[in-house]
């Protein structure tokens, strides 16, 4: 991020700068090397901040925009070319997108490979569920789907987020627990409570995200606050192989990938696991 960058004049958070060489230490202290960068919200469909960082990490990373129907053929594959590999729509600090635009632009970036991620909170999902499943990408839904902590199995967006899971092409983050979780923190145990409890139900449709540069918080929690998801982990093996990393989430695998994993533009080559964000 790049508090010089111009941003949204309805922008839900305050823009600041983030730096590379700041996310570097970030991910020093989370023991990861490779990642995906996503587009913050503030910046709307100027994707100019993220194109410029994917940049700097020498291919190590890739990358989500947001995108709206503007976006021309072209401008989507030379976006490929540069490593870019979903499309993100923020329905929490919403403005740049509609969920009207989510199926004609999944059409359109279908072919490339790529996936849509979703910030909405759970309750919302239901009114929304027959369209995620038409979808012919990946789903990627950010922040647990944003159920209500501490009760969350009550949740009627809960149910939607099992039945989407069953269908066998959609991802849960596990990130950012401080969103349903202010008042357990640092070891925010009612977001692990979940997290343990999606272990059990689809521990290979789980990734684990850091929502580094933490936008929404007063005070930025330390990394190994925000890992707390990983006390979720169903098994005492911590020999665990980071291969990706998430400028806002970081990716972390339970078992190894491959380096190419997201070279196909695919959610994963093979499964994408929580170690426990």
């Amino acid at each position: 991020m790049d508090a010089s960058f111009p941003s949204l004049a309805n922008a839900h958070v305050s823009n600041r700068t983030a730096t590379v060489e700041q996310y570097r230490v970030f991910a020093d202290q989370l023991g990861t090397s490779r990642g995906v960068i996503v587009q913050p919200s503030l910046y709307g469909t100027n994707n100019g901040c993220t194109l410029k960082a994917l940049s700097r990490f020498e291919g190590r990373v890739r990358a989500i925009i947001v995108i709206d129907e503007t976006a021309s053929s072209l401008d989507l594959a030379r976006w490929n070319e540069t490593g870019i590999r979903g499309i993100r729509f923020n329905q929490v600090q919403a403005g740049a997108t509609t969920m009207s635009m989510m199926k004609p632009l999944a059409d359109r970036i279908a072919e490339l490979g790529w996936h849509v991620q979703l910030h909405m909170r759970a309750h919302d999902l239901m009114g929304f569920e027959d369209l995620l499943n038409s979808l012919p990408t990946d789903l990627v839904l950010d922040h647990v789907g944003r159920v209500k902590l501490p009760q969350f199995e009550p949740d009627p967006g809960w149910r939607v987020i099992l039945r989407l899971l069953n269908k066998g092409r959609t991802w849960i983050k596990l990130s950012g627990p401080y969103h349903e979780d202010r008042a357990s923190g640092p070891g925010y145990a009612n977001a692990v409570a979940i997290g343990r409890r999606l272990v059990e139900i689809s521990e290979d449709r789980l990734v684990f995200g850091s929502d580094w540069p933490h936008v929404t918080e007063t005070a930025a929690p330390a990394a190994k606050d925000v890992s707390a998801y990983l006390m979720a982990r169903a098994t005492t093996d911590t020999r665990l192989r980071c291969w990706y990393i998430e400028i806002a989430w970081v990716l972390v695998p339970l078992a190894p990938l491959p380096r190419d994993a997201w070279k196909t533009g695919a959610v994963a080559a093979g499964a994408l696991a929580m170690p426990a964000t």
